[in-house]
């Protein structure tokens, strides 16, 4: 469960109500990871602590927008801080979000490096800060094998992240099946099979980056999962014009990827 827009207008009550009912839907099946990053450090010390009380596998925290340094303090110290703070209130993972684009601080390769080896918990890092695979070498170079980093950024550049030392992709995406199985090739050695899935998709990939929440809604309506691609204000959905160009788009990724890769797309039938 990753940071949102609408999670920032929730109240914590109906945060919490809406975790409960995850934890509670999910039934341990599946490790959960929760977005509890926030503009106050109490509150994000609060909500980490309530989503290990719940259960969490780990916890996702970019550093936050309004973070300012006091005269004389190097910035990066004061996002030390922030996520040293939070790694001691807590004991699982924290899986550190490097996305500046967000108009958050921008995180150097050696204050990733840094944060890695002085707190204990942050073993992760989920890097969208382009070009990715560039940081991502210069991270690991610091880092070593002390932090896993997770390929994001709607997955632009998922297969080279891979060959930079990804060692997965975290991304919202409405087609995870291709992820997982270019993840899967990937790792067995199958590169041609990994690198098909990846050109294959990046129409998809892009159309989704472009358009955001309301492409990826509309790809779950057509894949059966979801029964409404409606958005709640302020946010516009797809026009229909725009909605018979992602058709088009997925038609082409679905039977390309399955012509080449052998990836068949997942489909689900709702009950009525």
């Amino acid at each position: 469960m990753g940071e949102s827009a609408e999670r920032e207008q929730l109240s914590e009550e109906e945060r919490q109500r809406i975790l409960s009912m995850t934890f509670e839907s999910l039934g341990g099946k599946l490790p959960i990871v929760v977005g509890t990053g926030s503009e106050s450090l109490q509150a994000t010390v609060q909500a980490s602590v309530s989503a290990q009380g719940l259960g969490a596998s780990a916890v996702m925290i970019p550093p936050p927008r309004g973070l300012k340094a006091a005269q004389g303090v190097q910035n990066e110290d004061v996002i030390f801080d922030y996520f040293s703070s939070v790694g001691d209130a807590i004991e699982i993972p924290i899986v550190v979000q490097d996305f500046p684009q967000t108009d958050r601080p921008k995180m150097s390769a050696g204050l990733i490096g840094r944060l890695s080896r002085e707190i204990s918990n942050a073993r992760y890092l989920k890097l969208e800060d382009p070009p990715t695979p560039l940081k991502l070498t210069k991270i690991r170079e610091i880092a070593g094998d002390r932090l896993k980093i997770f390929s994001a950024l709607y997955g632009r550049d998922s297969y080279w992240d891979l060959v930079h030392g990804a060692v997965g992709i975290m991304t919202s995406s409405p087609t995870p099946e291709y992820l997982v199985a270019m993840h899967d090739a990937f790792v067995a050695g199958d590169r041609k099979k990994a690198f098909d899935i990846y050109l294959n998709t990046l129409p998809l990939v892009y159309y989704c980056s472009d358009l955001g929440l309301a492409v990826r809604k509309e790809v779950l309506v057509k894949r059966g999962i979801i029964r409404t691609g409606r958005m709640k204000l302020p946010e516009k959905e797809l026009a229909e014009s725009q909605r018979r160009e992602l058709s088009d788009v997925l038609d082409w990724v679905e039977k390309a990827v399955l012509s080449s890769a052998g990836v068949t797309p997942l489909r689900f039938v709702r009950a009525h």
